[in-house]
């Protein structure tokens, strides 16, 4: 509560609880909308693996990883199945990707899954081969060996106000491969989501890098 409250015998604003406690980046908000620049994308459409989503997409949840250090991921998830990742440090905007849901695999049971994270080439093997293309790993440099998935987890938001409505744990691994005909890299992003004892799944997304400029947000 600010002096100027105080003196006019406001009562201080109390925090809804499970509502969001930091600010989002770039005007981002839940049940705000955003358009995404896709001309490259309409310009070499076959030298992609995945298209990003058209016109003004609603944002009907958006996702906080909190990576420790002051970095942090904030996700903003589309109705178009896909979501905006703005990558943090502090208030500074490190990166912004777009990506685009491809694929999700359902493991029989828990085991299945774990058997997932822990084997399979997808989630931490130096080079891999999907969708008919070649993909490198993007970071975890071990002479070509095999790296662990990288775990975190994220706190879902919905609803308005928003409030806090769900969490789960990620193991994921990051790959990309250079797109000449655009001057570009597009990236896969494997990722096992975690819900609880039963509730898991493999996902595979694809998507780009993109700038302030590319971003439509209202």
């Amino acid at each position: 509560m600010s002096w100027l409250d105080r003196l006019r015998g406001k009562p201080p604003r109390t925090e809804t609880p499970g509502a969001i406690g930091h600010a989002l980046p770039l005007g981002f908000r839940i049940n705000g909308r955003v358009a995404l620049d896709t001309l490259v994308c309409r310009a070499h459409p076959a030298a992609l693996t995945a298209q990003l989503p058209e016109g003004h997409q609603g944002i009907p949840c958006y996702g906080h990883i909190d990576l420790g250090s002051g970095y942090a991921l904030h996700r903003f998830y589309l109705d178009d199945d896909s979501f905006v990742q703005v990558s943090t440090c502090g208030d500074l905007v490190e990166g912004i990707k777009a990506f685009v849901f491809v694929e999700t695999v359902n493991p029989a049971n828990q085991a299945g899954f774990q058997r997932y994270i822990t084997g399979h080439d997808h989630l931490g093997a130096a080079g891999i081969d999907y969708a008919g293309r070649h993909w490198q790993r993007e970071f975890g440099d071990e002479g070509g060996a095999r790296v662990p998935a990288v775990v975190y987890d994220e706190v879902l938001y919905r609803h308005d106000p928003p409030r806090k409505d769900d969490d789960l744990t990620h193991y994921a691994m990051l790959y990309r491969r250079p797109v000449p005909e655009l001057d570009r890299d597009e990236f896969l992003l494997v990722t096992g989501e975690d819900y609880g004892p039963n509730e898991f799944c493999v996902t595979y997304a694809v998507g780009l890098a993109l700038t302030t400029a590319d971003l439509d947000i209202t």
